[in-house]
C-alpha cells in the first residue's frame, strides 16, 4: 500500500486540508439551503 513518511505527509496534508475544507463548505451550504427552503415554505403556507 502507501508508505507515508514525513516528506510525503508534509506535501499531502495541505491538499487533504483543502479537500476537507471544501467538503465541509458544501455540507454547510447544503444544510443552510435546506433550512432556508423549509423556512420559506412555512412562510408561504405550503
Amino acid at each position: 500500500m502507501f508508505g507515508i513518511d514525513a516528506y510525503s505527509f508534509g506535501t499531502l496534508w495541505p491538499s487533504l486540508l483543502g479537500v476537507a475544507g471544501m467538503a465541509a463548505a458544501m455540507i454547510w451550504g447544503f444544510i443552510k439551503v435546506r433550512k432556508l427552503m423549509s423556512e420559506d415554505a412555512h412562510k408561504h403556507g405550503k
